[in-house]
């Protein structure tokens, strides 16, 4: 197991404790908290009665009432069994070693809400020693327990439900550790992690827009947590220097859930009060990827080992960078020994697509022998990363461009299949039929300008050019079609032969920059399609597509160049003199 991130802080998070000065919060309705209280179990149960006539005498309604009559360092606050509203957020500010615990056997029975008039329901700042356990929070209008500012927290067997933003969320802080936690119905992150060193252990977050999402600074370990039903299960987003996370024995599964229909059908048009929390879904204020497992969009420095990820609609692994050149790439991430496709329990469930990257960053590796489908089609292994590369895949750089992580607004965009575009109005499935199109219009243009040279190539040379050609058009859009991204390299590879032997034919018949162009062109498509299905070749600053992309309108000024040009005309010839007939006239036939 991996070691506390926390300890290199000098900072540990704190321990739960038994005794010391307490003070107890509970309502004034005897009915209604034996009517909870008769959930408990009933050692507890005894206990909590006393502390109810207890409380009646000497304690607080409320918890903000409580906070207020903290007087030393070590407070214990107890809450009984029930449900308490408030009409704002409760804020522990600058508090040492104190501890908040609801007198349940589960979180359930204690339940906190400000009923979606305040931002929060529990907000602590610049604090040491917090603890907190056994309580929900809920229905408030953003996140519904923030931590900031800690120095050594705990947040244990604490539930999120039903909050506009974030459930748990840590922020800015040292030595924060989130064990048996839930969080689900809520809007953001069931559980956010943002510049904290902290463990996230046997937490479970479902049914949110985000499992769990994690980013900035600081050192993080999550282990044993389980993630599923959400839309994305974890993002790993916007990371700075001295991050690093390690991820081990966590279940990631059917992260499939859909609610950006939400945005337009009226759902979140109402007030948060007037929503179908229950079963209504979830209104998405930013762009996660329906059907991802694990997504690092611009994070560096993660390792994945020993996870279970099987259920993904879209793909198990999402490994990309912001859009653009520079170092906004996806750096240093490791994938090795997950079982990918199989659930916890050993059986299969595959996931629509293993492994989806981009092609961009640098140090990035896949060791997955469980992996069945990825794109590209072969990926960097964790003993040779390969090249650091500044540009994604051209098609992938368009699509994380067109369909990233950035604010919505009102809803999605159009031909993402991640946001639920299907078949033909998929981006890919657009690009490579008119893709397809214009390969064979340009090449069929090529061969009409060839026709009018000086010395027009043979009638049959055409013929494999045209096969390998056509084949490798009609192979790319069934790839696109499948998501076969091996099918895809051999298409591109097919392409690419043909427009060898095409250029060779054009060269020999005195076209000789269009045909050497070609040639050129042809043989960058081959070295694409290598890199893509057989082997990533190496030293190359970018993807091997943005080399021949680059150079096609120069080959479409050539081709229009060869196909419009004028063909000379030939020389007019001298006329012939006829000499006389010398026939005899007795010879002749003069009638």
């Amino acid at each position: 197991a991996a070691a506390a991130p926390a300890a290199a802080q000098g900072a540990e998070a704190p321990e739960h404790r038994g005794d010391g000065p307490y003070l107890l919060v509970c309502g004034d309705d005897a009915e209604a908290f034996a009517e909870r209280n008769d959930q408990v179990a009933y050692n507890q149960r005894i206990v909590n009665e006393r502390l109810f006539e207890e409380c009646l005498d000497t304690g607080h309604r409320d918890l903000a009432a409580a906070l207020e009559a903290v007087e030393e360092p070590g407070t214990r606050i107890q809450i009984l069994p029930g449900r308490y509203a408030f009409e704002e957020t409760v804020v522990v500010d600058g508090a040492e070693d104190l501890q908040i615990e609801g007198l349940g056997d589960s979180p359930d029975d204690v339940h906190l809400s400000v009923r979606y008039v305040a931002e929060a329901v529990i907000e602590a700042r610049d604090s040491t020693g917090l603890y907190f356990k056994g309580f929900t929070v809920g229905q408030s209008l953003g996140a519904g327990l923030v931590v900031s500012g800690a120095e050594g927290a705990a947040v244990d067997g604490v539930k999120a439900v039903h909050n506009g933003g974030d459930g748990l969320r840590v922020s800015d802080s040292t030595a924060v550790r989130l064990s048996g936690c839930a969080a689900s119905g809520n809007d953001g992150a069931g559980i956010a992690v943002d510049d904290t060193d902290a463990e996230v252990t046997g937490c479970e977050s479902a049914e949110n827009l985000i499992g769990l999402r994690e980013g900035g600074g600081g050192e993080v370990v999550l282990e044993s947590n389980r993630l599923h039903d959400n839309t994305t299960g974890l993002v790993v987003t916007e990371t700075s220097e001295g991050h690093r996370l390690e991820a081990s024995g966590n279940s990631v599964f059917d992260n499939n859930a859909d609610h950006y229909a939400n945005l337009t059908n009226g759902h979140c048009d109402v007030e948060a009060t007037q929503r179908d929390w229950s079963s209504g879904g979830r209104c998405p204020a930013e762009a996660a990827p329906v059907g991802v497992g694990v997504l690092i969009a611009g994070g560096n420095d993660t390792a994945f080992t020993g996870n279970h990820i099987w259920g993904q609609e879209t793909a198990a692994v999402m490994v990309w960078g912001e859009p653009g050149a520079g170092d906004a790439a996806s750096h240093r991430n490791r994938f090795e020994d997950n079982e990918l496709g199989y659930r916890d329990d050993g059986r299969r469930f595959r996931n629509r697509l293993d492994l989806w990257w981009d092609g961009k960053g640098d140090g990035n590796c896949f060791a997955e022998p469980t992996a069945w489908h990825t794109t590209p089609a072969v990926m960097p292994s964790c003993e040779d990363p390969g090249p650091g590369r500044i540009l994604a895949e051209p098609l992938k750089a368009f699509k994380v461009w067109h369909c990233g992580t950035d604010a919505i607004g009102d809803g999605v965009p159009a031909g993402c299949d991640w946001f639920g575009a299907k078949f033909t109005d998929r981006i890919e499935a657009q690009a490579a039929v008119a893709f397809a199109a214009g390969l064979l219009f340009l090449t069929g243009a090529g061969w009409f300008g060839a026709a009018r040279a000086p010395e027009p190539p043979p009638p049959m040379s055409m013929t494999f050019s045209a096969i390998a050609t056509c084949l490798g058009a009609l192979l790319l859009v069934l790839a696109s079609w499948s998501g076969r991204s091996d099918y895809e390299a051999l298409a591109i590879g097919l392409w690419g032969f043909g427009w060898i032997l095409a250029g060779r034919s054009w060269f020999s018949s005195g076209l000789g920059a269009f045909g050497g162009f070609t040639a050129l062109i042809g043989g960058l498509a081959v070295i694409d399609a290598v890199d893509r299905g057989v082997w990533i070749v190496p030293v190359l600053p970018v993807s091997p597509g943005w080399m021949w992309l680059v150079l096609l309108p120069l080959w479409v000024l050539l081709a229009l160049g060869a196909v419009f040009r004028r063909r000379p005309r030939a020389d007019a010839r001298p006329p012939v003199e006829r000499t006389p007939a010398t026939v005899p006239p007795r010879d002749r036939f003069d009638w």
